[in-house]
């Protein structure tokens, strides 16, 4: 899947653009609750600006503006230009990769014109990685170091027993080349299921969902 399917677009965001003033912006800011907010000019992704960041520069030059003067000062003299920005295109899974090897509380997404699409955020890409595992559905682990090879007969094992492959998550555990297969199952018999993959030699761990 790509951020742009679960990206928040540009027109249902707060954003500041490069008119407005320091002490707009930290209003605007606050009264939307937040610590950060993306600037803009027109369509165009200009920067990035946080109250932390916004503190911070006025106790390193308050000795030689007054407070007066700061607040009345253009938030583009202080929007962050460098944040990282990704393309629309981009698969979720890199995307999530960049949350974790960085701080950011949000990625900007913008298109090859530059201009401002949208934003991808932590809770939507753990959101959308809660779907993959499934959450109402019963889950399978299986262990296997030939993925190509298992997976077919997996399939069809899960299959003949009764059941449907709802969803399928494939991790490399590092380990003499081992992969860990998550699989979501509707069923109606999941134990059936798990029997029977057993039965035809897989080493299987299971997390049964009881519905309501």
């Amino acid at each position: 899947m790509l951020v742009k399917a679960i990206m928040i677009p540009f027109n249902q965001l707060q954003c500041l653009t490069i008119d407005n003033s320091v002490d707009e912006s930290l209003n605007i800011i606050e009264e939307n609750r937040l610590l950060s907010l993306p600037v803009v000019d027109g369509k165009k992704f200009v920067g990035v600006v946080s109250k932390q960041y916004l503190f911070e520069q006025y106790f390193k030059n308050c000795d030689n503006k007054s407070k007066e003067e700061f607040l009345k000062e253009k938030i583009d003299n202080y929007s962050k230009a460098s944040i990282l920005t990704i393309g629309p295109n981009v698969a979720i899974e890199d995307a999530a990769a960049l949350f974790i090897t960085s701080k950011y509380r949000f990625i900007p997404i913008v298109n090859d014109n530059d201009e401002f699409m949208g934003i991808i955020t932590h809770q939507a890409i753990f959101k959308e990685y809660q779907k993959i595992f499934g959450d109402r559905e019963n889950v399978i682990t299986i262990y296997t170091s030939n993925f190509k090879g298992a997976m077919a007969k997996i399939a069809d094992t899960i299959a003949k027993a009764g059941g449907n492959i709802r969803n399928i998550v494939q991790i490399d555990t590092n380990v003499m080349n081992v992969q860990e297969i998550y699989i979501s199952v509707a069923c109606n018999d999941f134990e059936k299921v798990v029997n029977a993959l057993k039965r035809d030699g897989f080493n299987v761990k299971t997390t049964e969902v009881k519905k309501d």
